[in-house]
């Protein structure tokens, strides 16, 4: 952690700190959604798009796999991955499948599931704002009258 690595990059040098732990794996999602055509944020959450269902694949690749170490090279890993992908999803569309004889999971998601998370997600951030703001409030209050009763 904090060590410093150098990269030639052209004429210069690129310096960049490692502050994480390693990465381990390289996850890879690939979703093909009905028509080709995505949801967009409206359609999601005004719920004007008709009930569909929504394909989703994913690859995990170890780390170790990706050469992040050369830039052309992860360049020209990625540009396979992509390509791996295109080929897959041209296949969703055609078959239904994203590899022959593969066959997917369907998970379906209630009602009540979603409005009960967004009713915790919203109550949180509620809770939240009601107590930095009487954190921050009686901060203010006792910077600003330090003597006052």
């Amino acid at each position: 952690m904090g060590k410093t690595r150098k990269l030639c990059h052209g004429n210069g040098l690129i310096y960049y700190f490692d502050t994480r732990p390693p990465i381990k794996y390289v996850l890879d999602v690939t979703i093909a959604y009905p028509n080709g055509i995505p949801l967009s944020l409206a359609t999601f959450g005004l719920g004007t798009r008709e009930k569909c269902d929504i394909a989703v694949n994913y690859k995990i690749y170890d780390a170790a796999e990706v050469p992040f170490e050369d830039e052309e090279k992860l360049r020209d890993w990625m540009y396979e991955v992509y390509k791996e992908k295109d080929e897959m999803l041209a296949r969703y569309y055609a078959t239904g499948e994203f590899n022959p004889g593969e066959k997917g999971t369907r998970i379906a998601f209630s009602w009540a599931k979603i409005i009960g998370m967004y009713g915790f997600w919203f109550g949180s951030f509620y809770a939240q704002y009601n107590v930095y703001s009487y954190l921050i409030t009686g901060l203010v209050k006792f910077l600003l009258f330090p003597f006052s009763s």
